[in-house]
């Protein structure tokens, strides 16, 4: 197993401070040691328009003079109905993934993770207009909900992602859908949507802050269902007070190492299926410091340098049969 810088925590969107380019991103992940980095393919830092094919050469060159791999692509999708006909959004995510398939080729990166859809953090904004409940019909209610929304919803995702595991063969690389909300709101329902498109370039993306339990038993359960053939990347993150927090994401980042994350067994459980991809550790969302102020970027790093050795104890302990 091994260790991964996710560069989404260098976007310049959660510290005090400007954004780096991926070139500057790589730099730091040989600098804490780190075995890859895996790219944000979006602005500012790694958009595929806006590294051509020499630019990717030069990234490939500079991260094996570093030592360093390219763990994966993090490309945030969103594979549901547009609000209107002539915005088809599938379209253009369809053909965004083919473009991270086409980079992620040229980088020597195995996987792209994906996302079913994406509101943001976990909080839908149409949750009141269906999925589940009443049908309005002129402003009366007339009948229960069929949840003929939901269904229409996951049949159009199901379709885009298909699409996609297809256009990935073609390039030689793996999509992980990632057990993250909406539409595939839980483990169930990731793991059920990569069994009903059956396609073996399509995996997923295992994290575990998104468990709906942190029980022993329940996470060697998940990891064991998904099995070697199916486990593709995961992410490492430390969340604190998931939906009760003041603020508006909901929830405070902390150092995985810091958080409540039963992180030891579900790395002592993806030892056992024999798990051979990257962990990645992530920071997205902001940092504060003392007084309530924007954490600087030397917070990022401090993260990222402590959480990497945090995983390699973890894993050396695992090698070695200590844990």
């Amino acid at each position: 197993m091994k260790t991964s810088l996710d560069t989404i925590g260098y976007a310049g969107w959660f510290y005090e401070g400007p954004p780096l380019e991926m070139e500057e991103c790589i730099k730091r992940a040989a600098k804490f040691g780190f075995d890859a980095v895996e790219v944000l393919p979006h602005r500012p830092v790694c958009f595929p328009m806006d590294y051509n094919k020499d630019r990717r050469k030069k990234l490939v060159d500079m991260a094996g003079q570093l030592g360093v791999k390219f763990s994966g692509i993090g490309a945030v999708t969103d594979f549901r109905r547009s609000d209107h006909v002539l915005t088809p959004r599938q379209d253009k995510e369809i053909w965004f993934v083919k473009e991270c398939c086409e980079m992620a080729k040229d980088l020597g990166a195995p996987v792209i993770r994906i996302f079913a859809s994406f509101n943001g953090y976990f909080y839908p904004m149409d949750g009141s207009r269906g999925y589940g409940n009443i049908s309005y019909y002129g402003g009366r209610c007339i009948e229960v909900s069929q949840e003929l929304d939901y269904l229409a919803e996951w049949q159009f995702v199901r379709k885009g992602i298909a699409e996609c595991a297809k256009i990935a063969a073609d390039y030689g690389v793996i999509l992980a859908l990632q057990n993250h909300p909406p539409i595939t709101n839980n483990n169930a329902e990731t793991i059920a949507m990569v069994e009903e498109i059956n396609h073996p370039n399509l995996k997923i993306c295992l994290d575990l802050p998104l468990f709906e339990s942190q029980k022993t038993e329940y996470v060697q359960q998940i990891v064991k269902q998904v099995g070697k053939e199916r486990f593709a990347h995961s992410h490492v993150i430390g969340i604190q007070g998931l939906m009760s927090c003041v603020g508006s994401y909901g929830f405070i980042e902390t150092s995985p190492e810091d958080g409540p994350e039963n992180w030891i067994e579900f790395f002592k459980a993806a030892y056992a299926i024999g798990y051979d991809g990257y962990f990645c550790h992530e920071q997205c969302s902001p940092v504060f410091g003392p007084g309530h102020t924007r954490a600087g970027i030397d917070e990022f790093d401090r993260r990222y340098e402590s959480t990497n050795k945090w995983m390699k104890r973890i894993f050396a302990d695992l090698k070695a049969g200590k844990l």
